[in-house]
Protein backbone atom coordinates (compact mmCIF):
# COMPACT_ATOMS: atom_id res chain seq x y z
CA UNK A 1 0.00 0.00 0.00
CA UNK A 2 1.56 3.30 -1.10
CA UNK A 3 2.59 5.79 1.62
CA UNK A 4 1.24 9.43 1.30
CA UNK A 5 2.16 12.88 3.41
CA UNK A 6 -0.13 14.61 5.16
CA UNK A 7 -1.37 17.53 3.26
CA UNK A 8 -0.26 20.14 5.97
CA UNK A 9 3.34 18.49 6.17
CA UNK A 10 3.76 18.25 2.51
CA UNK A 11 3.69 21.95 2.42
CA UNK A 12 5.28 22.86 5.29
CA UNK A 13 8.76 24.49 4.80
CA UNK A 14 11.82 24.06 6.97
CA UNK A 15 13.99 27.43 7.30
CA UNK A 16 17.53 26.27 6.80
CA UNK A 17 20.40 28.09 8.77
CA UNK A 18 22.88 28.36 6.67
CA UNK A 19 25.62 30.17 8.93
CA UNK A 20 26.52 32.93 7.38
CA UNK A 21 24.40 36.10 4.61
CA UNK A 22 25.08 35.34 1.47
CA UNK A 23 25.09 38.58 -0.23
CA UNK A 24 26.02 39.34 -4.30
CA UNK A 25 26.77 42.41 -5.91
CA UNK A 26 25.84 44.04 -9.27
CA UNK A 27 27.70 47.08 -9.72
CA UNK A 28 27.46 49.66 -12.13
CA UNK A 29 28.28 53.60 -12.46
CA UNK A 30 25.23 54.43 -11.29
CA UNK A 31 23.07 51.89 -8.93
CA UNK A 32 24.54 48.88 -6.92
CA UNK A 33 21.87 46.21 -6.63
CA UNK A 34 22.37 44.11 -3.50
CA UNK A 35 21.04 40.85 -3.19
CA UNK A 36 21.25 38.82 0.06
CA UNK A 37 19.87 35.48 1.23
CA UNK A 38 19.69 35.57 5.32
CA UNK A 39 20.21 32.35 7.52
CA UNK A 40 15.80 31.79 8.40
CA UNK A 41 14.91 33.57 5.47
CA UNK A 42 13.33 31.69 2.31
CA UNK A 43 13.50 34.86 -0.25
CA UNK A 44 16.16 37.23 -1.18
CA UNK A 45 16.03 40.68 -0.32
CA UNK A 46 16.45 43.40 -2.66
CA UNK A 47 18.58 46.79 -1.52
CA UNK A 48 19.39 49.57 -4.25
CA UNK A 49 22.26 51.97 -3.28
CA UNK A 50 24.06 54.68 -5.83
CA UNK A 51 26.64 53.55 -7.82
CA UNK A 52 30.02 54.55 -5.54
CA UNK A 53 28.60 55.06 -2.15
CA UNK A 54 30.80 52.61 -0.02
CA UNK A 55 29.33 53.97 3.38
CA UNK A 56 25.51 53.01 1.99
CA UNK A 57 26.80 49.54 0.78
CA UNK A 58 28.23 49.36 4.25
CA UNK A 59 25.09 50.75 6.11
CA UNK A 60 23.40 47.88 4.25
CA UNK A 61 25.78 45.08 4.90
CA UNK A 62 25.45 46.44 8.87
CA UNK A 63 21.59 46.37 8.47
CA UNK A 64 21.32 43.04 7.09
CA UNK A 65 23.69 41.58 10.15
CA UNK A 66 21.63 43.30 12.62
CA UNK A 67 18.02 41.98 11.17
CA UNK A 68 19.49 38.57 10.97
CA UNK A 69 20.67 39.14 14.80
CA UNK A 70 17.30 40.44 16.16
CA UNK A 71 16.01 37.00 14.56
CA UNK A 72 17.75 34.52 15.61
CA UNK A 73 20.26 35.79 18.27
CA UNK A 74 23.39 35.74 16.44
CA UNK A 75 25.86 37.65 14.54
CA UNK A 76 26.76 35.79 11.02
CA UNK A 77 29.06 36.93 8.96
CA UNK A 78 28.79 38.13 5.59
CA UNK A 79 29.96 36.00 2.18
CA UNK A 80 29.99 38.64 -0.66
CA UNK A 81 30.65 37.67 -4.36
CA UNK A 82 30.55 40.03 -7.06
CA UNK A 83 28.73 39.42 -10.42
CA UNK A 84 31.18 39.99 -13.25
CA UNK A 85 30.15 41.10 -16.94
CA UNK A 86 31.52 42.49 -19.84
Amino acid sequence: MPITADQSQAQTATLVDRGAIFVSLELSKSTWLVTALSPCREKMSRHTINGGDLAGLFACFAMLREKAKRRTNMLYPLVVIQEAGA
